[in-house]
C-alpha cells in the first residue's frame, strides 16, 4: 500500500506540472544564486583548482525545484572532472555524487542540445563567436528534491585550473511540513574495458540468464522507484547495442524487466544511428572516433525516463545491462547514472 502510495505521489506531482497551475501553491518560493548582493554585474563565483564550492545550503522542510547552471573554464574536459554532489536532511553521505556531465546526459566532456522532461542544456556551441571556450551551455534540472530538515549542495572542481565563471540558480519552496517522504537519488557506475573475448562469445545461441559480467546500473536497498538511466558508452565495435537490460525486484531469482536489446531499452531500434531528443528517451551524444571503421563503433551517450512508468521496489532492486549480447563487447566502457527515489530513513 505505501509502494502504491509513493508512485501515487510522484505521479501527483508530475500532474500538477500540466493541471495544477491554477490550484492554490501552499508553499513560499525562495531562490539561492551566485547574483552578487551588491548590485554589480559581477554575478559569479571562482572555484580554484582541487576546491569545492558550497552552491546552496537550505534548512527546514521544503522541495529543490529547479537547478540551473553555467560554467567557464580552460578545462577542456570540466564535464568530467567537476563533481555534483546533494545531500539530504543533514547526512554525512551525499545521495547525489555524479560528474557533472554525466547528470545532464552529456558523458563525453562536449556539450550538446539536450531537451527532455528532467534535464536540459542549451548549448551553441557553433555561435559562441565571443568565447573563447565555445564548449558551455545553460544546464538545468527540473527533478522534484524534497527534504524534511534541509538541503545541501557542493559542486567540487577535481581539476588543475579554476572554474573561472561559474553561475547558478537554486529554486526551491519553503514547505510548513515536509511535502514527501521520498529523497532524490542519483548514482553513477563504471565499467572498464576488458580483452576482447571474439564474436563467438556473442553468437546468438550463447545463453546468460543470470546477468553474469553485466554492467550494474543500481543495486540498491530500500523502497523506492526508479525514473530514470543514463548510458555513456565508449564502443569500440559492433554489437555493443545487443545487451539485454535485467532489473531484479525485492530479491526475486530471476529478473522480472528483462530487455531484448539495449537500444530497445533506449527506445531506438538496430543499433543508434543519429542524435536526437524526446521527452523521455534519446541519444543525446553520438560521435564516430577517427580510425574505427565499423559504424557502430564511437561515442555514445543514451537516455531512458521512467516519468510515466516509474519501477517501484519495497525491498531492493538491481539492474545491469550486458556489454553486447552475453557481454561479447567487455573491451567498452560502460558508464551509467540511475536517477531513483528512496524513502527517507
Amino acid at each position: 500500500m505505501k509502494a502504491l502510495w509513493m508512485v501515487s505521489c510522484f505521479t501527483l506531482t508530475l500532474a500538477l506540472w500540466a493541471q495544477g497551475i491554477d490550484a492554490p501553491q501552499n508553499y513560499r518560493a525562495a531562490r539561492i544564486s551566485s547574483a552578487a548582493t551588491d548590485g554589480s554585474n559581477l554575478d559569479m563565483v571562482v572555484v580554484g583548482p582541487r576546491a569545492a564550492h558550497q552552491v546552496a545550503e537550505l534548512t527546514g522542510p521544503g522541495r529543490i525545484v529547479h537547478l540551473w547552471f553555467t560554467i567557464m573554464t580552460d578545462e577542456e574536459n570540466y564535464l568530467s572532472t567537476t563533481r555534483l554532489k546533494m545531500f539530504w536532511d543533514g547526512a554525512a553521505q551525499p545521495a547525489v555524487d555524479v560528474p557533472f556531465g554525466e547528470f545532464f546526459l552529456l558523458g563525453h566532456n562536449r556539450v550538446r542540445q539536450v531537451n527532455t522532461v528532467f534535464l536540459s542544456v542549451e548549448a551553441r556551441p557553433e555561435l559562441n563567436h565571443n568565447l573563447a571556450n565555445k564548449n558551455v551551455a545553460g544546464f538545468n534540472c527540473y527533478f522534484p528534491m524534497p527534504y524534511s530538515k534541509g538541503a545541501r549542495i557542493t559542486l567540487e572542481n577535481g581539476s588543475d585550473k579554476p572554474l573561472r565563471l561559474l553561475y547558478y540558480h537554486v529554486d526551491y519552496q519553503k514547505w510548513p511540513a515536509p511535502p514527501s517522504p521520498l529523497r532524490f537519488h542519483a548514482l553513477h557506475r563504471r565499467s572498464q574495458p576488458e580483452p576482447y573475448p571474439g564474436p563467438e562469445a556473442g553468437a546468438r545461441q550463447a545463453r546468460n540468464p543470470e546477468g553474469k559480467g553485466n554492467h550494474v546500473v543500481l543495486d540498491v536497498r530500500g523502497r523506492g522507484h526508479l525514473v530514470g538511466v543514463s548510458l555513456s558508452v565508449d564502443a569500440a565495435g559492433q554489437g555493443w547495442w545487443e545487451g539485454d537490460e535485467m532489473v531484479w525486484i525485492d530479491g526475486e531469482a530471476r529478473p522480472s524487466i528483462l530487455g531484448t536489446g539495449t537500444e530497445d531499452y533506449f527506445g531506438g531500434a538496430f543499433g543508434f544511428r543519429r542524435e536526437y531528443n524526446n521527452l523521455y528517451h534519446g541519444v543525446s551524444f553520438l560521435e564516430k572516433v577517427p580510425g574505427r571503421s565499423d559504424w557502430q563503433a564511437g561515442l555514445f551517450t543514451v537516455y531512458r525516463f521512467h516519468a510515466p512508468d516509474p519501477i517501484p521496489f519495497t525491498r531492493s532492486l538491481r539492474m545491469t545491462i550486458e556489454r553486447g549480447h552475453n557481454n561479447h563487447r567487455r573491451d567498452s566502457t560502460y558508464s551509467s547514472v540511475a536517477y531513483y527515489y528512496l524513502d527517507s530513513p
